[in-house]
């Protein structure tokens, strides 16, 4: 059986190497301490960055107001949807009360075919047509 090399050292205990991109992009971070001041930054770059950062922002606060936005459209599709199903159960309503308006007013008409008709019989008829309980009482 071959041996490692690692036995009776812990690789956890490994010293940190440090990585070969450091050399390419230096990290300040780990190489600041905390007596150490941050590395200098030119002016205008602070400007700039300054100015990105207030951009971003701005544009955080638009993106903010299109989701709500775009949630009312998504709300408003919705409703949109359902709008043509409550429309034709309206139409039908509508033509459902028309049909019963037509029944109503033939019903009216002959309800004042029948009065007009009883005012005809009322006058025809004289006392001696009238059953006798409706006849008055005799004196």
């Amino acid at each position: 059986m071959a041996k490692r090399s690692t036995i009776g050292e812990n690789p956890l205990d490994a010293v940190n190497h440090e990585h070969p991109l450091d050399t390419v992009v230096p990290d300040f971070s780990a190489r600041t301490g905390r007596g150490q001041p941050p590395p200098e930054v030119d002016p205008e770059v602070q400007a700039r960055l300054a100015e990105l950062e207030a951009a971003l922002k701005t544009l955080r606060a638009e993106m903010t107001g299109l989701k709500t936005a775009a949630a009312d459209m998504a709300s408003l599709k919705a409703t949109m949807a359902g709008l043509p199903n409550e429309l034709a159960g309206l139409r039908r309503e509508v033509d459902q009360l028309k049909a019963e308006a037509a029944a109503a007013k033939a019903l009216q008409a002959e309800v004042t075919q029948f009065k007009a008709e009883l005012a005809q019989i009322r006058a025809s008829a004289g006392p001696g047509d009238l059953p006798f309980w409706m006849r008055g009482k005799k004196k």
